[in-house]
């Protein structure tokens, strides 16, 4: 995917919302319309969804958005460090296989020398989920990408107890029972989470127009 200029950004970010936010919406509908025992289904179906949806807009959006910093070409000592450090995984990795002085010193000079070139930023396989989006993986994410996390941290125990903890319970084949849901939770459940991808879209948003990955 290219990505090369801010409005190329946000034309995929809105791209990727607008399905989710059709979706979402049609979910809440159909679990409204639903009656006796196809609600349950409706409800759990609906958390399922949800979860869905908020690890793919998550992963989606961070990968948009690593995609567009790299495609700046700027020079590492230009940018965060958590894209140097990003760059530098496979020197990492060099350095740790081997106990030879030679060769560590050769990875750290390598490593001094790359930091004033222009920047090669892999992008495949930095976003990972493990499809199991927790909080403390969101925060790994937001760290890999060099965004702010404060403002998510209030719903932490929501993302891990409450959406994670149910959508492992219904693929476990549990009842409705033990979740303690009904369209009133859903409801709230559904807007917090959304509340969650949208913030993190428009940061993201924000990020590349105020230059966030700027040292």
């Amino acid at each position: 995917m290219k990505i090369r200029t801010v409005e190329n950004l946000q034309d995929a970010i809105d791209a990727d919302m607008g399905w989710r936010k059709r979706e979402l919406t049609a979910i809440k509908a159909n679990i409204q319309a639903a009656r006796s025992f196809a609600k349950d289904t409706a409800l759990r179906s609906g958390i399922a969804l949800l979860y869905a949806h908020w690890e793919g807009a998550i992963k989606n959006i961070a990968y948009y958005y690593l995609t567009y910093v790299s495609g700046l070409r700027l020079p590492y000592s230009d940018l965060k460090l958590n894209f140097f450090a990003i760059a530098l995984r496979s020197d990492v990795n060099r350095f740790k296989v081997t106990s030879k002085a030679s060769l560590q010193t050769k990875v750290v000079s390598a490593v001094f020398a790359k930091y004033g070139q222009t920047s090669q930023i892999p992008q495949e396989g930095i976003i990972r989920t493990n499809s199991n989006l927790s909080s403390q993986l969101f925060v790994e994410i937001l760290h890999t990408i060099g965004l702010n996390i404060d403002i998510y941290e209030a719903y932490f125990n929501l993302i891990d107890e409450v959406l994670l903890g149910m959508r492992n319970k219904i693929a476990h084949g549990e009842r409705l029972e033990t979740l303690s849901l009904d369209e009133s939770r859903y409801n709230e459940i559904h807007d917090k989470i959304f509340f969650l991808i949208d913030q993190f879209a428009i940061q993201v948003s924000n990020a590349a127009i105020t230059k966030e990955y700027l040292e």
